[in-house]
């Protein structure tokens, strides 16, 4: 098993995109997704992040090779 961690500005719009984009060709166990905000009279900000577990794909072509 493997994890990547991802964490962008709360207004930042490519989070959705960069998680799709890292997942598609990935067996994914679990991911855990985290919002943090901060709110004063002149300051706002914020974060989100994601924790993915994952596991590689074999290599159908190369596992097929040791297959007696």
């Amino acid at each position: 098993m493997k994890v990547k961690y991802i964490a962008e500005p709360y207004a930042h719009d490519g989070f959705e995109k960069e998680i799709n984009d890292f997942i598609k060709d990935k067996k994914i166990i679990d991911i855990k997704f985290q919002e943090n905000f901060s709110l004063s009279e002149d300051y706002e900000d914020g974060m989100k992040s994601a924790l993915i577990m994952y596991e590689e794909h074999e290599d159908e072509s190369m596992g097929s090779l040791y297959k007696l």
